[in-house]
């Protein structure tokens, strides 16, 4: 068992306080993470997750199509890709965004996703948040096929509301 390298501090882990973890130290301070967003920032950790937010934020415009994601990350298919930005909007990390347009023209996807504010916020709380300039630069020099190209350059893409 770990020894506590702070004796004199009695820490109380796991209390329940209405639905939400409690951390207590005898010298009065006190944490509170409600479970889901223990949930949240534990889904933010797992390193497929992590990659994929901080490839939408380090987008020119704060919001990807799968199809563009699946392209950075080409460990995994764009159909698992979909899977996976569904999951994160269900938890509320990402948002789905559609073109304000009433056609959109072949060649060009009709969903995009974009990191919500709470994602932003989380990816702050765990550190993750500064050095997407570096990811920034790194997408703008790669070599990208036509159809990449095609979608990144339509002008009608949507754009997050915090953007």
């Amino acid at each position: 068992m770990a020894q506590n390298p702070h004796p004199e501090q009695k820490r109380r882990v796991g209390e329940t306080d209405g639905g939400a973890v409690v951390v207590r130290d005898d010298g009065g301070l006190e944490a509170q993470y409600d479970e889901d967003r223990l949930a949240a920032l534990r889904a933010v950790l797992e390193p497929r997750t992590l990659r994929i937010l901080q490839q939408l934020l380090a987008s020119e415009t704060g919001a990807l199509s799968p199809k563009e994601v699946a392209f950075r990350n080409n460990d995994i298919t764009e159909s698992t890709v979909r899977d996976h930005l569904r999951s994160l909007t269900d938890r509320d990390l990402v948002e789905k965004l559609e073109p304000e347009v009433e056609t959109v023209p072949n060649r060009i996807p009709r969903t995009y996703y974009a990191v919500s504010e709470y994602g932003i916020e989380l990816l702050k709380q765990v550190g993750m948040y500064d050095g997407l300039a570096i990811l920034y630069q790194v997408y703008q020099r790669m070599d990208r096929p036509e159809e990449i190209r095609i979608i990144e350059e339509w002008e009608n893409r949507p754009r997050p509301d915090w953007l």
